[in-house]
């Protein structure tokens, strides 16, 4: 009898355990994503898949698979419940139409439905790629500046190769307005530099710079404007390196340096050397390839 009773209560027991598996692995199928969208605008050369997730906490994960043209493979990509959105990167407009298929998937591993939404990329931006440089060797009569100081620091000495000179703007006398330049005459345009500086010490260096271009020594246009807190301009006699500078599309002949702040807010400036480097470059059209 009493072995009766222990087969009955582990049969009972098994059953239970047995009801609560099965109870533990229920298929729970997840909601799909809802409105789906495909952003081409804001990413030249990338897709942005777009959704909203919905509040019912049936989704872990968003699966997103298509065809990648550039790998000639078939691709896919994993978001997380908390996303609502996926880049696919590396698109371009002479593929034409992309296909993507987008599904949700519960914590069970159950799939929602099959969700297609087709999008054509914005063009691949063109890409520069930056080769070797060439220092351009500058002579006195290339450079100028609008505010050269009478009783010291010539400019001159900004290319004489010795740190121990300096170049001074005006501080003495009628001293001309901000901003103080120099500017050099490369004597043929060039399309993309940089320069590297020495300052004189630690004054009166230059942390707001206008470096600015023109094809006739008169008008300028805006190339880049460096700064100590973007670029990290040097506040000391450390050679500070610029970043390439430049456009494809505007090649200079002067290239100007206009001082808009120093590091003590003085209008006139000092530095004790500067170099001119060319950059050679290659223009790559990622839709040409």
């Amino acid at each position: 009898m009493k072995k009766n009773i222990f087969l009955l209560v582990v049969t009972l027991l098994l059953a239970g355990f047995a009801g609560c598996s099965d109870e533990d692995t229920k298929s729970v199928v997840p909601s799909d994503v809802i409105d789906l969208s495909a952003d081409t605008q804001d990413k030249p050369g990338y897709i942005v898949l777009r959704w909203v997730t919905p509040d019912d906490n049936t989704i872990r994960y968003i699966k997103v698979s298509y065809y990648d043209y550039l790998l000639e493979q078939d691709v896919v990509r994993l978001a997380s419940v908390y996303a609502d959105s996926v880049l696919i990167p590396d698109t371009r407009k002479k593929f034409g139409e992309y296909e993507f298929k987008v599904q949700s998937y519960s914590e069970t591993g159950d799939a929602g439905n099959v969700q297609t939404i087709q999008a054509v990329s914005e063009p691949a931006p063109v890409q520069v790629v930056f080769g070797e440089s060439k220092q351009i060797v500058l002579t006195v009569d290339q450079l100028s500046t609008n505010a050269q100081e009478a009783s010291e620091g010539p400019i001159a000495n900004l290319i004489d190769g010795n740190t121990g000179s300096y170049f001074h703007t005006a501080w003495s006398g009628t001293v001309p307005p901000s901003p103080h330049w120099f500017q050099i005459d490369t004597k043929k345009e060039i399309t993309y530099f940089k320069y590297e500086s020495v300052a004189r010490n630690g004054n009166n260096i230059p942390d707001d710079v206008d470096i600015m271009g023109s094809n006739d020594g008169v008008n300028f246009e805006l190339i880049e404007n460096l700064t100590k807190a973007k670029n990290g301009m040097l506040m000391s006699t450390t050679p500070y390196m610029s970043p390439v500078l430049g456009d494809n599309s505007k090649p200079y002949r002067y290239i100007r340096y206009s001082v808009n702040h120093t590091n003590t807010g003085s209008v006139f400036f000092s530095m004790a050397e500067f170099k001119l480097f060319e950059v050679n470059a290659s223009v790559v059209d990622p839709e040409a390839e």
